[in-house]
């Protein structure tokens, strides 16, 4: 095993993860971040045939788990700071007038520079231990060089953000875990060739070349100042060779470690690892769930390439309805909070469980990642009332109501915030008992175990919901509408979410959140 440890010395992480923009801070730290860090040392340090063949057998390796406690982000704000270092105009002449020394010189003093708006996204780990870690790797024929390369690390991001690095030999637990597909969280890694492209962008071999030739004409006179200038014309005949930035690596997901579930505790058919996209702009109430989810339904089909896979549209190649579970959009509101009003904040695809990683990332990724590894939003927008965006959330720290723990549990008791509806009609005065039965048949048919209790009620039992009777009705197919109310499930023993069930669960209907009896309550 090899594990890398990394302790921010301020407390704090100074790099971005967006780019140039510079709004949000990068946390974890990328792995292809620390590689260019390690890089960088050995390359400025003039390191050794060890340290690169190092550096070229840990760019071989698989991508890395990561040990990372939560960070709270530093709000951005623009600051205006002195451009780099120019270029003197002309020499100052000895009886040179004060006032006109700016052009002579003067300008290359920090307090006279312009000045050009920058953000520094900062983000503030609650532990400033991170760790890199490959389990599987053997580093004994690399273990000196790697650690001669720590030492010589003093920052990763921004300079400011002072780092020491080691090798650890008893790392903790790792709290992110490389995913294939489409996954919580997507970071930049290295691959194979990594170090030669770096070194190729950065041009140092040149560029010292070139700045050596430069102080040889300007200590040269006369003849000899004038044959080296010819040497410098031949070597570089377009001028000053260029030092580009390094491109950006590879993009690859990243999901949080689950913590060890036994045997007893049960879930649904539905994969408790939601992929949570944020909504921007007017964000509706839980009253209009069916028209955004049908909106976001829409705008997945229609950015989908040919051929549609069954578990997205939920439907066979010849049309008919999929008898397999399907994709489900569930709307996340800010609900069960003191200030709580329903409105929906994010929506949250719960993919059946058995859809290979591979495969959901294939058909998922082109939808919602741009060609820069950024998230690509979906607009939804029908001319009338909907006019807001979808994309990934990416917070380290999102909102509570945005976390698919909330949403997952486990626990025994679960309420509704969407209404659950019925696939069949009851008359008669034992209808509430028959319309219990066949809540609790739905949770069986949505792969979870039959509920011990089932109260149900027009009023949800989480604040901020709407009653049930507020929310649009789902209609037959053959004409009339569906019954729909809220639900209070309690199991006998706790299992896993998402829980959602009934006849609208693919449609963002009967979806539940773990709730806690009240006192007083005695529910099973």
């Amino acid at each position: 095993m090899l594990a890398l440890g990394i302790r921010y010395l301020n407390g704090w992480a100074m790099a971005a993860v967006d780019g140039a923009r510079k709004e949000r801070a990068e946390w974890p730290p990328h792995p292809d971040r620390v590689f260019m860090a390690m890089a960088a040392a050995h390359f400025e340090t003039d390191g050794d045939a060890t340290e690169r063949a190092a550096l070229e057998w840990l760019e071989s390796l698989p991508p890395p788990s990561l040990t990372a406690s939560e960070a709270a982000e530093r709000r951005t704000i623009v600051s205006y700071v002195p451009v780099n270092d120019t270029t003197v105009g002309k020499k100052i002449p000895d009886n040179a007038d004060l006032g006109k020394l700016k052009d002579a010189g003067l300008s290359v003093v920090p307090e006279y520079r312009s000045r050009q708006p920058r953000s520094f996204p900062v983000a503030i780990p609650r532990d400033p231990d991170v760790h890199l870690i490959w389990p599987e790797a053997n580093p004994e024929a690399h273990a000196t060089a790697i650690t001669g390369l720590c030492r010589k690390v003093t920052h990763i991001g921004h300079s400011a953000s002072l780092v020491q690095m080691w090798i650890e030999k008893s790392p903790p637990s790792a709290t992110w875990l490389p995913e294939k597909g489409l996954a919580e969280r997507r970071l930049r890694i290295f691959d194979s060739g990594r170090l030669a492209d770096l070194e190729r962008r950065c041009n140092q071999t040149a560029c010292l070349e070139y700045a050596d030739s430069l102080s040889r004409i300007d200590a040269a006179k006369g003849k000899e100042k004038k044959i080296l200038q010819a040497e410098q014309s031949v070597r570089f005949p377009f001028g000053p060779p260029a030092s580009r930035r390094p491109e950006p690596g590879l993009w690859h997901g990243y999901t949080r470690s689950q913590p060890v579930v036994g045997p007893e505790i049960a879930g649904s058919l539905f994969d408790p690892r939601l992929l949570v996209l944020t909504l921007s702009g007017r964000r509706p109430s839980l009253r209009a769930t069916q028209k955004l989810v049908t909106a976001l339904r829409g705008a997945l089909l229609a950015a989908c390439s040919e051929p549609i896979p069954e578990w997205l549209s939920g439907h066979q190649e010849d049309g008919r309805p999929t008898r397999k579970p399907h994709l489900a959009i569930l709307p996340l509101p800010f609900v069960d909070g003191s200030h709580a009003d329903g409105r929906i904040m994010g929506i949250a695809l719960s993919l059946p469980r058995g859809i290979p990683p591979e495969e959901s990332g294939r058909v998922l990724t082109p939808m919602l990642i741009d060609e820069n590894g950024l998230p690509r939003p979906l607009r939804l927008f029908d001319g009338q009332w909907l006019e807001c965006a979808a994309e990934i959330e990416e917070r380290e720290t999102p909102p509570l109501n945005l976390r698919p723990e909330t949403w997952t549990g486990p626990a025994r008791h679960w309420a509704t915030v969407t209404p659950v509806v019925l696939d069949r009609h009851h008359d008669g005065k034992d209808r509430w008992e028959k319309a219990i039965e066949t809540v609790k048949d739905a949770c069986e048919r949505a792969g979870l175990p039959r509920p011990a209790e089932v109260l149900l009620h027009p009023v949800s039992r989480v604040s901020g919901v709407p009653r049930s009777n507020e929310f649009s009705p789902i209609l037959r197919k053959q004409g009339g509408r569906l019954q729909h109310m809220h639900a209070i499930l309690s199991f006998e023993r706790p299992v896993h979410g998402p829980v959602v069930i009934g006849a609208g669960r693919f449609r963002g209907y009967g979806l539940c959140r773990p709730s806690a009896p009240r006192e007083g309550e005695n529910h099973v």
